[in-house]
């Protein structure tokens, strides 16, 4: 029987489009890929917003992901989100917690399919480290308490960087049995995150690791845990890490991004070369026909793949920002990189791969 996943690539509709609706942040992030904190001076105002929802519909898509910034610090927030679901769209929305108490009654009356909290520690002092906020663990926490009070669909997002690399037992203790579902994604150096704070690729496959050993040892319902885009593609040895089988990365095709001042990218991530327009000076669905045309030269160990036309480079943002297609975050590269003496009979090999990965998953573990 053929394989599913070119038949999936062909047949990709658009999904969801991601909008970060203000650059204001009530946080100081040290990971913050869009340097937000104040808003943008140029940014979209609610009738802009709102006729921009409805060409999102019109586009085809079937569901906004509200996010920032924070997004509900925008004074429109709800007005935004209401027509969002006025107009039969699937409502998500991204935030870090430290105010949704005070907008609980409006979540409440907009039902969304989904809250998605960011969650980056186990312990206050690494969570709040991160968000750069004293109290923004205890205030995420109680958040989660109360929407899973009030029956919301809760998801967590964590983001590993050498910072909370080893937090991720005790924050898998925090969401176990609660079903929450939990999304991993490595930090990229965008923003204002340090390159020297990334993840190795050794601990970026430790993490790969840690989703695979626990998706086995627990069953979805007690630990909906999943690896996001960035995280792990045909590897030789670990089952999928997603929800879905990887056909390309989605920029501009299932997924869209959308800054606050209406320029329009692929994906957020991705840097601001991508930007394909801008909504005041061209229509959407121009926008769009411009980002799925592009292509990407891909070259270095991506170009020589054996399952390049699978894969198509992986995460497109984690690529740019890591600037590596040599050596790339992937799950199949670093394995061939274990795997590469050439005097050794195909047995040796693989245990000596196999030792180097017990030896990785015991540091993420328990240290």
């Amino acid at each position: 029987m053929p394989s599913i996943t070119p038949l999936i690539s062909q047949i990709i509709k658009p999904s969801c489009a991601v909008w970060e609706i203000t650059l204001r942040c009530n946080s100081k992030c040290i990971h913050c890929g869009s340097k937000a904190g104040k808003i943008r001076h140029d940014e979209l105002n609610t009738e802009e917003s709102l006729n921009l929802v409805r060409d999102i519909r019109d586009c085809g898509y079937k569901g906004v992901a509200l996010m920032g910034g924070e997004p509900l610090v925008r004074d429109d927030w709800y007005e935004i989100a209401k027509e969002i679901k006025k107009n039969r769209l699937d409502l998500s929305i991204v935030t870090n917690g430290l105010n949704l108490i005070d907008n609980l009654q409006k979540l409440k009356k907009l039902k969304p399919e989904c809250v998605s909290l960011s969650l980056d520690g186990g312990t206050a002092k690494v969570h709040d480290y991160l968000r750069g906020i004293p109290g923004a663990f205890e205030k995420t926490i109680n958040a989660i308490n109360c929407l899973k009070a009030e029956r919301f669909s809760v998801s967590v997002i964590t983001s590993v960087s050498k910072i909370n690399l080893y937090e991720l037992n005790k924050i898998k203790n925090l969401l176990l049995d609660r079903n929450i579902a939990w999304q991993i994604q490595t930090t990229v150096p965008i923003g204002r995150f340090p390159r020297e704070l990334t993840i190795s690729r050794e601990e970026f496959y430790t993490v790969a690791l840690f989703i695979a050993i626990n998706t086995k040892k627990y069953s979805f319902k007690r630990l909906p845990v999943i690896g996001a885009h960035c995280l792990g593609h045909y590897s030789r040895f670990l089952p999928n890490l997603g929800l879905s089988p990887w056909v390309g990365c989605q920029a501009g095709k299932s997924v869209l991004g959308i800054q606050s001042n209406g320029n329009i990218k692929g994906c957020l991530t991705l840097p601001d070369e991508f930007i394909g327009g801008n909504i005041r000076t061209q229509s959407l669905k121009s926008i769009l026909r411009k980002l799925r045309t592009k292509k990407i030269q891909l070259k270095g160990y991506c170009a020589d793949c054996d399952v390049v036309n699978l894969c198509q480079g992986g995460c497109l943002g984690t690529a740019y920002a890591i600037k590596e297609f040599d050596e790339p975050y992937c799950l199949r590269a670093i394995e061939d990189q274990l795997i590469s003496s050439k005097h050794l009979p195909i047995k040796g090999k693989l245990d000596s791969t196999v030792s180097l990965m017990k030896s990785m998953l015991h540091t993420i573990r328990f240290k």
